[in-house]
């Protein structure tokens, strides 16, 4: 019974003699375990756990480069990190003294016997001249990292005082946007003419050629000069073509041997493809008439039943 108060005062005199004990028999984490948890803390940017976890890997498996490899750009990452966090609560301070300078002015003018506000105003005018270098190397420092936040300090920086080269790597933000939002139409453009041209194809399959010359006349609409739907539209056109004049040849032989009715629906077919085929609709037009005439007649002809049979 007398140990027990022994051991416990020997743990604390000795501070940390049990645990050491406990860590030496844990087992050392692998090469491929380490690296392994390093690039999730990594992803979660938690990188003093990596670099710990790195540090230790290193003294457990001194020949391998790759924790020391990836420890010098977890080092670099985290001093980049940090560093656009500091840019960005500049932006933050530097901005909410741009909203209270007018603000803290105005109440300046209105009671301008009080000493309190004109100091207030004084010190925060002073600030706000005095951030224009932080802003301005802030700007040169993300024009590569994070150009929002680069955007953010050179306009604060402008609002402050012009300056040639501010504006110069502003313009060059500009222009890396205005190339980005470009090279995105471009991708979204393409992405359409390719689904026009599949829809355009799979309607010609199902012989809706006409549906599919109108997909075409959208495609076109978007790329004038692409090749495939500017081949694809001619040789749609030439089969209509020929499928047009077989329709019309063959609704002309049933006329011509007095089977218009069957002409009729033929050219009607045609019409239902193509309404706008003048060709088509004189003929149709025409039969129905010849047709119209011929039943009248017919009907006049027909004996009528009645007296003449008393």
């Amino acid at each position: 019974m007398r140990s027990l108060p022994l051991l416990l005062a020997m743990a604390l005199i000795g501070g940390c003699t049990i645990l050491p004990i406990q860590e030496q028999n844990k087992k050392p984490l692998s090469m491929a375990e380490s690296i392994q948890q390093a690039e999730q803390l990594r992803k979660q940017q938690r990188y003093s756990d990596a670099e710990q976890l790195l540090m230790q890997a290193k003294k457990n498996h001194p020949d391998n480069l790759k924790p020391k490899q990836l420890l010098a750009q977890i080092l670099t990452e985290k001093r980049k990190h940090r560093q656009l966090i500091e840019d960005r609560l500049l932006v933050a301070q530097i901005t909410l003294i741009q909203q209270q300078r007018p603000l803290l002015a105005q109440l300046a003018n209105s009671e301008a016997d009080d000493l309190t506000i004109r100091s207030r105003l004084q010190q925060l005018n002073e600030v706000w001249q005095e951030s224009r270098p932080l802003l301005s190397r802030c700007g040169e420092r993300q024009l590569k990292e994070a150009q929002a936040t680069a955007e953010r300090c050179l306009r604060l920086a402008l609002a402050i005082k012009e300056q040639k080269a501010d504006r110069k790597r502003l313009t060059q933000i500009e222009r890396s946007r205005a190339r980005s939002i470009k090279k995105a139409q471009q991708k979204k453009s393409a992405a359409a003419i390719q689904r026009l041209l599949k829809q355009a194809r799979q309607k010609r399959e199902l012989n809706k050629r006409y549906d599919a010359l109108i997909l075409l006349e959208q495609l076109l609409k978007l790329a004038p000069k692409s090749i495939r739907a500017i081949n694809l539209k001619r040789e749609i056109q030439e089969e209509l073509e020929d499928h047009t004049q077989q329709l019309l040849s063959a609704g002309e032989t049933l006329y011509q041997r007095g089977q218009i009715e069957g002409a009729i629906t033929i050219w009607q077919a045609l019409l239902l493809l193509n309404p706008q085929h003048k060709q088509a609709l004189q003929k149709a037009e025409r039969a129905q008439r010849v047709l119209d005439n011929l039943r009248q007649l017919r009907h006049q002809q027909r004996p009528k039943a009645g007296k003449g049979d008393k």
